[in-house]
């Protein structure tokens, strides 16, 4: 049955981190836009390293007459989202092809950190819009200035990470035996506790290291910032600081502690777990929500956290003796 469970853990570990890999909103992905008779076609670049030339490349169809000529917007520097569009600087595309309708446009990075935003039009020898070519609502795209992370940052960032959904599958599977009646947490409470041990190395001194290294920035979770990404590893951190917690006296094996609520109330919290980061897993990496959103989910969450380890503390009996060992049947 230990066997089992680990190849589970291993196989649903592998799923999680695949679907967090590819649904990333930081990966180029194809789109397409036709309008007015003329098509569309690009693979975004999202990002580049710092100083250096990047190239992007779209393809267009439609009549091409005399004096039409597709452009290439971009944002001036000292503008961001919420400059309208038609601020932005105008430069012409370069031609790849004529014949099959390949345009690019390059230019240097910036320093990490940086980002731009551009989109694309078409307009005609008086100066009139044919097309225009944007990302999702009519927003430009974004383009972002990132440096290289070195290997000795970023291989233990994704051994933690990946250590952490592990143990917390761990922890999940072990839950579904205190559901059925149960007593013993042990398990339950050691993969707790190596989940939020790992989660703290790869999401604080290692994700420091990530965050410096590609964005120029230490830290933007809660309260120094408002990054997505950041701030989903945090809840999830604070979750299993609260679980480690609740469970900490029952992490010896032998001569077991008092643990804050029953052995079945803490089996759904180990299942809380896992729903908890299955969700922020299912949530494309590098997606950015409102300020006024981040910060209300984020702080809602942990006050709730807080409230439910206190609710634990408070109603936990007043006998310091310790708790009864789960009784073992002899065998026969």
């Amino acid at each position: 049955m230990k066997i089992i469970r680990i190849i589970v853990a291993v196989g649903l570990t592998a799923v999680l981190l695949y679907i967090a890999r590819n649904s990333s909103c930081g990966r180029p992905e194809f789109v397409i836009h036709t309008e007015n008779g003329y098509t569309f076609e690009m693979m975004t670049v999202p990002k580049g390293l710092e100083h250096g030339m990047e190239t992007i490349r779209l393809k267009i169809t439609g009549e091409m007459e005399p004096g039409v000529k597709p452009v290439f917007r971009q944002s001036k520097f000292g503008q961001d989202e919420t400059t309208p569009i038609h601020k932005y600087n105008s430069v012409p595309l370069l031609v790849e092809d004529s014949a099959t309708g390949e345009y690019y446009t390059e230019f240097s990075t910036l320093a990490r950190g940086d980002r731009f935003y551009y989109y694309f039009e078409i307009r005609d020898a008086t100066g009139g819009l044919r097309a225009s070519f944007t990302s999702d609502d009519s927003k430009p795209f974004v383009f972002k200035f990132i440096g290289e992370v070195p290997t000795y940052i970023i291989g233990p960032h994704i051994v933690f990470m990946f250590a952490t959904v592990f143990c917390v599958v761990m922890a999940f599977l072990h839950s579904f035996k205190l559901l059925s009646g149960n007593t013993d947490v042990h398990p339950l409470a050691f993969f707790v506790f190596l989940a939020m041990l790992v989660s703290f190395f790869g999401c604080y001194p290692f994700g420091f290291g990530m965050n410096y290294y590609a964005f120029d920035v230490v830290w933007e979770g809660v309260p120094f910032g408002t990054d997505a990404t950041d701030n989903k590893t945090q809840l999830l951190f604070a979750y299993l600081l609260f679980l480690t917690l609740a469970t900490v006296g029952s992490l010896r094996k032998r001569e077991p502690g008092r643990h804050l609520y029953s052995p079945k109330t803490l089996g759904w919290f180990g299942v809380g777990a896992f729903g908890l980061m299955l969700g922020i897993y299912l949530i494309p990496h590098s997606i950015q929500f409102s300020v006024g959103l981040t910060k209300t989910v984020c702080y809602s969450f942990i006050g709730l956290v807080v409230l439910l380890y206190l609710i634990g503390l408070l109603s936990r009996p007043k006998s310091r003796g310790k708790q009864p060992r789960p009784v073992r049947r002899a065998k026969t």
